[in-house]
């Protein structure tokens, strides 16, 4: 999902006007004419309407709690000592707000690509004496673009507004991915782009994404990471945990998914090998490679059929090991015909 382009547009408008002494009457008129944009969710947040007028750009349990729940208890933020966060697709900036809510002591790159989601941010209410801070930031930003001379006093926080494949990566603890649903646009959700982030990552980091889509889980298995999920606040399908190098085992994802991710040629990776494709060439070529594994592959099982459990024996005796999610979907993927073949075009 994306901001509607009209409510994007009025946020424009208002940039090139700001400036440090007139925030409280750029306040007032834009938030009057993006009434009809701007929707209150149920913790008495503001989020965005998407392009599809009836969906927002966060949940209706509360754009506040969604960050909470989906990315900041999932990862244990409390009790972490001096996390180097990535904050994703910073947007209306909830999720860094409320991970220094949760820990004061956090460090946070924030990356975000649209201007305009980010400027709105100075003008929303958070209830969270943090989001002084993070405005703070996104204040430098835009004033010294503007060709004014604003430095932020807070050094805990870092600010990057570009593509998040372009952006120079440290080294983190914790990866808040909260891109857009692949569906939509799989650009961050790539092959490529999360074996940018394990790199990036350090020992027993944790990525949190709300997204529990197929490829992107095999996406993060291809890449070593060790899946996991925990339950959503208002959905069904769990959030995706993905640690790198940790000693333990966490919580499996579904038997169901696992068959999925390990067996199903609909868990065939995105793939941007430049790291620069248009969220159209990665489809595309997702589908093109979706073809070819079926027609070198010869016999493979339906989706349908791994559903209804219509696998091998011998895949049915894997899920019953003692192992965390990966080691069994990629001890699964080994009995498959087609899983060499994939390998070939994510080299």
């Amino acid at each position: 999902m994306k901001p509607q382009k009209e409510a994007l547009e009025i946020v424009k408008k208002y940039i090139s006007k700001y400036n440090e002494d007139n925030e409280d009457k750029i306040k007032e008129n834009l938030l009057k004419e993006l009434k009809n944009y701007l929707v209150r969710t149920g913790d008495g947040t503001v989020t965005l309407r998407s392009e599809d007028s009836k969906e927002m750009m966060h949940s209706s349990v509360g754009a506040l709690t969604e960050a909470i729940y989906k990315f900041v208890k999932p990862t244990k933020l409390e009790e972490r000592k001096d996390p180097f966060i990535l904050d994703l697709c910073s947007g209306l900036t909830y999720n860094a707000v409320a991970a220094l809510n949760y820990n004061r002591n956090a460090k946070i790159h924030m990356v975000e690509i649209c201007e305009e989601v980010l400027f709105l941010s100075l003008f929303i209410d958070i209830p969270l004496k943090e989001h002084e801070i993070i405005k703070d930031k996104v204040r430098e930003y835009f004033l010294n673009k503007l060709g004014y001379s604003y430095k932020s006093k807070y050094k805990n926080v870092i600010l990057t507004v570009g593509d998040a494949r372009k952006v120079k990566f440290y080294n983190y603890d914790v990866v808040f991915h909260d891109a857009f649903s692949p569906k939509r646009d799989p650009t961050l959700y790539t092959y490529n782009f999360l074996k940018k982030l394990y790199n990036s990552m350090n020992k027993n980091s944790v990525l949190s994404s709300y997204s529990s889509s197929i490829p992107f889980r095999r996406a993060l298995v291809e890449n070593n990471f060790i899946i996991s999920e925990e339950k959503s606040p208002e959905r069904k399908r769990g959030i995706t945990l993905a640690y790198k190098d940790i000693d333990y085992k966490p919580n499996r994802v579904n038997e169901v998914d696992e068959r999925l991710i390990a067996l199903s040629i609909s868990s065939i990776p995105y793939i941007d090998k430049t790291l620069s494709w248009s969220k159209e060439k990665i489809i595309k070529y997702r589908e093109e490679i979706k073809l070819r594994v079926k027609m070198e592959a010869g016999n493979y099982i339906s989706t349908k059929k791994i559903r209804a459990n219509k696998v091998p024996n011998e895949i049915v005796k894997i899920q019953k090991e003692d192992k965390n999610s990966t080691e069994i979907i990629k001890k699964m993927s080994k009995v498959i015909g087609w899983d060499s073949i994939l390998r070939r075009y994510l080299s």
